[in-house]
């Protein structure tokens, strides 16, 4: 028997190398299922790194700053909205008639007992300012100077206190572009 089967191990290289294709199949499917995963990961961080960009860009252009050095009348600044209007009603001249409106209003209130109690010893001065400059306002005086009288009314009146009667010519005055 030992004739017929020789082993040569001259030639162990031929047989080391043997690989089963089964094997081979396995490795192949686990080579594509890395480089696919590879892939994905790699789609998935550049997706990230897209919408960080992407919020990075939003925050920039939302932080605005806005100065203004001066008078700044008739602005308006509308920020971070789609599809949206705006309106802006500007007046340029001096309404006498609402002033005037505005000042018999508070004329009645100067009729009311509590007035001479809200505004103690100026309530005197406080009748004569809304007389004079009511009669400022018929006569269509300088609306510096009727402004100026406004502003001395609103002053005595928040110096006044918080009493209904103050609160309610605040309100009044409150209307009025002072």
């Amino acid at each position: 028997m030992s004739d017929n089967f020789k082993l040569d191990f001259n030639n162990l290289d031929a047989i080391t190398n043997f690989r089963n294709p089964l094997q081979d199949m396995i490795d192949d499917a686990n080579r594509t299922q890395r480089q696919q995963i590879a892939a994905v990961e790699a789609m998935k961080k550049k997706e990230e790194q897209r919408k960080f960009e992407e919020l990075l860009e939003t925050i920039r252009s939302s932080s605005s700053n806005i100065n203004i050095g001066g008078n700044a009348t008739g602005i308006q600044i509308q920020q971070n909205s789609s599809n949206s209007t705006q309106a802006m009603t500007i007046q340029t001249g001096f309404d006498y008639e609402q002033i005037a409106k505005v000042l018999k209003d508070i004329q009645s209130y100067t009729e009311l007992p509590q007035f001479n109690s809200t505004y103690g010893e100026n309530a005197d001065k406080v009748k004569t300012l809304i007389d004079k400059t009511l009669l400022a306002v018929q006569e269509k005086q300088e609306p510096g100077l009727i402004k100026k009288s406004l502003k001395v009314l609103k002053d005595l009146t928040i110096g006044a206190g918080g009493s209904l009667i103050a609160s309610g010519i605040l309100a009044l005055l409150g209307n009025l572009p002072l």
